[in-house]
């Protein structure tokens, strides 16, 4: 059987992410305090405390993804239960794709939180420069027969 590491792109934050691990366990409580060094920001006090229209913003929900994400990798590598899962492969759902690049040990820690942050600023200024918004519509594909008729199963997604 293989093992797959999936990791959370945008919209997977939330107020209060990563407090209870970094509570629990000294390596993800000490990589907090190094992403906050790295960044030159309390991201830990974003995470941990909000307020959620600071954390929800491209420039500081992607960093704080990928540093929650991070910290619970490095939980499953130092914990004596998990200390020997490794993935097989490792696949991310957009942003989510820089925590895979980590946890194959192809960008440092160090690296792929700069890399987040630069992504996570350059996609919010390009989101402040324009009028208007995006939605994901994930579902069955709507007849054409019948375009007034509302779709059926249909999902939000982040």
């Amino acid at each position: 059987m293989k093992t797959v590491f999936l990791f959370p792109g945008q919209g997977a934050q939330t107020v209060g992410m990563g407090a209870d691990i970094a509570q629990a366990y000294p390596v993800a409580a000490a990589l907090f305090e190094k992403a906050n060094d790295i960044l030159g920001f309390d991201l830990r006090k974003i995470c941990f405390e909000g307020p959620a229209e600071q954390l929800n913003t491209t420039t500081m929900s992607q960093p704080a993804i990928f540093v929650t994400s991070a910290a619970l990798l490095e939980i499953l590598r130092t914990s004596p239960s998990t200390a020997g899962l490794r993935p097989d492969v490792t696949a991310g759902l957009s942003m989510g794709e820089y925590t895979a690049l980590y946890a194959a040990g192809a960008v440092s820690f160090e690296d792929g939180l700069r890399l987040v942050h630069k992504r996570g600023q350059a996609m919010q200024a390009a989101a402040d420069s324009t009028e208007g918004t995006m939605v994901s519509l994930i579902g069955p594909h709507h007849s054409l027969e019948n375009p007034e008729a509302p779709p059926q199963n249909l999902w939000q997604s982040s």
